[in-house]
């Protein structure tokens, strides 16, 4: 639930999107030292945000 308030999402919208994650492999689910379930992100999910990262890079350097 704190990814979800983090993300300024309604349970709904927030419940799509984060099923869309899980199931395209960019979130993985882990169980924690406490037995309570852990979401991390995944190799794939961290190429994913460099690449944002980095055409995000390339679009603020054209509009400068």
């Amino acid at each position: 639930m704190r990814i979800m308030y983090k993300a300024n999402l309604n349970f709904a919208r927030f419940d799509a999107y984060f099923h869309e994650l899980l199931s395209k492999g960019l979130v993985e689910v882990h169980n924690g030292s406490d037995g309570k379930t852990v979401y991390v992100i995944s190799e794939r999910g961290k190429a994913l945000l460099d690449a944002i990262k980095k055409a995000r890079d390339i679009l603020a350097s054209v509009e400068a």
